[in-house]
């Protein structure tokens, strides 16, 4: 690089020297410019006026436009009456350098521009002439016209920007490039620099750029070279790249699964090293290590180098034994048990089951978190000022002790409730609506409760922002925490827009009917919860997520309704043996949003040894965008039975309206044609009874509530049905009967992400006057759908004197469960039940020999849909029936 210019005052050998010194050991230093300062290098003469009129009022007009233009970018500008008392206008213009330099200020200046302002009528022509003061030969020149007088500021504003750029090129940056790298992208590395072409130079923000590019890891060297063009500075960061990681190698990994321990290296072969990554790979392994138990794993890291571009990386593991926590040490605690504060943690101790589900290994994340619900456990017991120290761990031999040190402090009860500021409501209303006050002992985790409660009352009324501050007084000699609930209501607000994000396939009005808000309505978060509650039922997203967003008014907020669509189409097999059916095969086609309208649309078909069943049904949550569902079933139904074989065509008309939230009231019409046929002559005269039943005529009416958070896998709420069934009568057909039935299914979450499940279930049938109640209309337990470990209706009353199964006119049973995890990521879930009911006729005592089972299974939301893996045990076996039955299943609903 070559020093182009220099200022008359930049000749001295003390800058010359200053502008040599090299910027950095792979370039040469350009021109230095002090950090922060604007280099005032140009000096702007007053222009000459060409004008018929009065030149003076055009000349102070220019002048003072320029003056603002020029000072105002740090240049200099020379006064008209100094100028013109040395330099005659009128005369060579522009006049020589010499004639020039007696004028120039003190400073810098390299560069002199004179210009000329002609008028012709309205327009105004502009020249402009650019003078270097180090080469006279050297010039360069604009021009622009202006239309009139009052374009000509603009005209000026425009022109000295273009000859400020020209003149100040050389401390601006005309490029900026990227030298030596070989496999990092140049765009990769320009993300990274922060300086663009045409910033001022600046060495402080250069200097900067090569530190970020340096913390990038992939380069061994970064240096800068910098040089002057005539279009301004030429940066190039020149790099030298670190070698290439020709291989990743574990050793040693003996108690783990190499596949997981490559999952929490950060390094991989062909990628640029960075010896960061490689020390974080080390450390992620022993963390690893340390979660599994094994506390004493060594992990050394090996580099080799097959040539000088390439590296091999060696990670050598020494497991070492797992240790588990041995004994939990807690000292300080005078008012609770080591047991009572030992229920409370997650850190555990060694026990049968260790080798299972890996409890007593430490956790160190887990364990700080032990130590806050220590804390938060005697601050929910009235010990305000309560300190829990860090946890101890201490390894001796081949156990790990643990110790919390706890200082309770004094234990204080609860003393004066008050609730002050913006009331919506009288005080008693929101002294009824907390629990604080009715505890003995202070209890923070109820005052936050209660807090909640009230402003989530307050935001379902309209008050988005209202702040509920609990202010605590502690009454040191009493022993008794005061309380204020102060409240500031803040602005009522409206909702301005819902705006529904992510719904590539569900159209906006399936969506909005579930959404319990109107636009321009008074903003309420509890109808927000409901309306991500319904979205989730629905089952046509994998996420919702719906989230009041603030406007530039203080009293409106939008409703951001995103979503994520997922599958709803599903096609399901299954398979199951028993010996009522034998082997039987089961699929179903389901489109759950039928052209994104919230239309179901299913096809059925299972097929089995003794059983074949088709079903196709539709349904129409919202007939003509009303609140009223409609449907309708086509189905053919044949099934063998030890003793006759049933077959069945049929269809159903279904209706259903929600009265309030949650509830829906429900009727159907149905029609079935059925026909009993190789009937044994040894048969029940029952069955025998059932061959002349053929068509049944019913109606339906039915009261559901459904609460449960989602349709499958739900954690928690509730789904119960009653019903009841006419056939026959007024209806016409060969049956006649009447049904009531009841279900009811409750889910409790529990502790660890698990559910208690309780089901019931309940029907009597009666035989009505004028007709029959076929044998195929009673109650039979067994299966799946009821009672576990018995064979599909196995459970029956029995004619006494052939002993086959008639079916029972009353019916209960019940299902006990607990849920628990098993792979969270994929949705697999264990669980162990309990079953007991029966089926008995209408004179016998349901209470009398109750049926039961227990037994464990899997259940899986698989791709292909819901999979049910369960095995039963039958309690108490009758001579006829298996001990045990395992059911497997896909696309099932329980």
């Amino acid at each position: 690089m070559h020093i182009t210019r220099l200022s008359l005052r930049l000749l001295i050998p003390f800058f010359i020297l200053a502008f040599l010194l090299p910027f950095s050991s792979g370039g040469h230093a350009a021109d230095a410019v002090p950090e922060g300062e604007t280099t005032a290098n140009t000096v702007f003469l007053p222009f000459k006026i060409n004008t018929s009129g009065d030149p003076g009022q055009l000349a102070a007009r220019s002048d003072q436009i320029l003056s603002a233009n020029v000072t105002g970018r740090g240049q200099k500008f020379l006064d008209r009456a100094q100028v013109t008392a040395q330099i005659d206008y009128g005369a060579l213009f522009p006049p020589p350098p010499e004639k020039i330099r007696p004028l120039l200020p003190e400073g810098t200046f390299e560069y002199v521009v004179f210009g000329s302002i002609t008028q012709l009528g309205r327009k105004l022509s502009v020249d402009i002439q650019i003078v270097d003061l180090l080469d006279a030969t050297s010039s360069r020149s604009f021009y622009q016209q202006a239309e009139s007088v009052e374009e000509l500021a603009i005209v000026l504003d425009t022109l000295v920007g273009k000859v400020l750029s020209y003149t100040g090129r050389l401390y601006r940056i005309a490029k900026i490039e990227i030298s030596g790298n070989t496999r990092i992208d140049s765009g990769a590395i320009l993300k990274h620099i922060k300086n663009r072409a045409g910033d001022r130079y600046n060495q402080a923000q250069l200097r900067d750029d090569l530190k970020s590019i340096y913390k990038m890891g992939y380069f061994d060297d970064v240096q800068i070279n910098v040089d002057n063009t005539e279009e301004g500075k030429v940066v190039t960061f020149s790099v030298k790249e670190k070698e290439v990681i020709a291989s990743v190698t574990i050793t040693g990994e003996k108690n783990l699964e190499a596949d997981d321990v490559k999952e929490v290296i950060t390094v991989t072969a062909n990628t640029i090293i960075n010896p960061q990554e490689v020390l974080t790979s080390a450390e992620n392994i022993r963390k690893l290590y340390k979660e599994k138990g094994y506390y004493d794993t060594e992990v050394t890291t090996k580099l080799t180098y097959p040539d000088k571009d390439r590296v091999n990386i060696l990670f050598e593991i020494k497991e070492g034994d797992k240790i588990y926590v041995k004994e939990i040490i807690i000292h300080g605690n005078n008012t609770f048990t080591n047991d009572e504060i030992e229920k409370i943690l997650s850190t555990s101790t060694k026990g049968w089951f260790s080798w299972f589900t890996d409890s007593g290994l430490l956790k160190r994340d887990i364990l700080q978190q032990d130590a806050s619900r220590i804390g938060a456990f005697y601050q929910n017991h009235g010990f305000v000022d309560v300190q829990v120290g860090d946890p101890v761990v201490e390894k001796k031999g081949e156990w790990l002790y643990v110790t919390f040190n706890i200082t309770e402090g004094d234990r204080y009860k609860v003393g004066v409730l008050d609730i002050t500021g913006e009331l919506i409501e009288n005080k008693a209303t929101f002294v009824e609506m907390t629990a604080i006050g009715e505890e003995k002992y202070f209890n923070r985790q109820v005052l936050r409760d209660d807090v909640l409660k009230i402003s989530d009352y307050y935001a379902s009324k309209g008050y988005a922002f209202a702040e509920v501050d609990p202010q605590i007084t502690k009454n040191s000699e009493e022993k008794r925490v005061d309380l204020n609930i102060a409240i500031s209501k803040g602005d009522l607000v409206h909702i301005n827009r819902v705006i529904i994000k992510g719904n590539t396939k569900t159209r906006d009005k399936v969506i909005r009917r579930a959404i319990s808000v109107d636009e321009d309505s008074i903003y309420d978060a509890t109808a927000l919860k409901k309306s991500t509650e319904r979205l989730q039922q629905l089952d046509f997203f994998e996420d919702v997520n719906i989230t009041p967003e603030p406007t530039e008014e203080d009293n409106l907020m939008d409703v951001i309704v995103d979503l994520k669509e997922k599958s709803t189409g599903t096609f399901s097999i299954g398979a199951g043996f028993s010996s009522a059916d034998g082997l039987l095969f089961m699929s179903d086609i389901t489109q759950h949003n039928f052209l994104g309208r919230g239309q179901a649309v299913t096809l059925q078909a299972n097929v089995g040894g003794k059983t074949t069943h088709y079903n196709f049904s539709f349904t129409e949550p919202h007939l003509n965008d009303s609140k009223l569902s409609f449907g309708f079933d086509v189905y053919h139904w044949t099934r063998d039975y030890d003793d006759y074989d049933k077959q069945s065509i049929g269809t159903a008309i279904r209706l259903g309206y929600p009265i309030w939230e949650r509830w829906t009231v429900w009727g159907s019409w149905g029609y079935d044609d059925s026909e009993l046929s190789e009937v044994s002559p040894n048969a029940s005269q029952y069955i025998k009874d059932s061959m002349d039943i053929n068509i049944t005529h019913s109606v339906t009416l039915g009261l559901s509530r459904d609460s449960r958070n989602r349709r499958y896998n739900p954690t928690k709420g509730s789904l119960n049905s009653v019903s009841v069934e006419k056939a026959g009568s007024v209806l016409g057909g060969d049956s006649a009967f009447t049904k009531y039935e009841g279900t009811t299914s409750w889910y409790f979450p529990y502790r660890w992400d698990t559910v208690v499940h309780v089901r019931g279930a309940a029907g009597y049938v009666t035989e009505d006057e004028g007709g029959k109640l076929p044998v195929y209309e009673k109650f039979y337990l067994g299966g799946l759908s009821s009672m576990r470990g018995f064979e599909n209706y196995g459970i029956s009353p029995r004619d006494p004197r052939t002993g086959e199964k008639i079916g029972g006119e009353k019916m209960a049973y019940a299902n006990f469960e607990y849920i628990f995890p098993l792979v969270k990521d994929i949705g697999l879930n264990g669980l162990v039940f309990y079953d007991i009911g029966n089926v008995v006729r209408d004179s016998e005592d349901l209470g009398e020999e109750l049926r039961s089972s227990v037994g464990f299974g899997f259940r899986w939301l698989s791709p292909m849909g819901p999979l049910r893996l369960e095995w039963g045990y039958n309690i108490d076996p009758k001579d006829d029936e298996d001990q045990s039955l395992w059911d497997f299943s896909i696309g099932g609903q329980f």
